[in-house]
């Protein structure tokens, strides 16, 4: 009798790219340290290395764009309420 190995399902859906059906989740990414890929259920396909949200496969292009623009903007009203602060 033969014992096939059935891979356990993913809770991710499946790379829109090449179809793994095994996505591995992200924990740490250059953009968002720690919190940014928890905030958009970022996974990464080990065979076509795309990285999507992953709940839904879309694109997590727009998401990055804005939250690195959040942080820069936050950034630059720091400096610039020191820089006035001085006098």
């Amino acid at each position: 009798m033969m014992m096939y190995h059935v891979p356990p399902s993913s809770p991710y859906v499946p790379c829109p790219r090449c179809q793994n059906p095994l996505p591995t989740k992200v924990t740490m990414s250059w953009w968002g340290g720690i919190v940014g890929p928890k905030m958009v259920n970022l996974v990464k396909c080990p065979q076509c290395k795309l990285q999507y949200n992953g709940k839904t496969g879309a694109s997590v292009s727009k998401f990055i764009v804005i939250y690195v623009g959040a942080w820069v903007l936050l950034f630059l009203i720091v400096v610039a309420v020191l820089f006035f602060a001085q006098g």
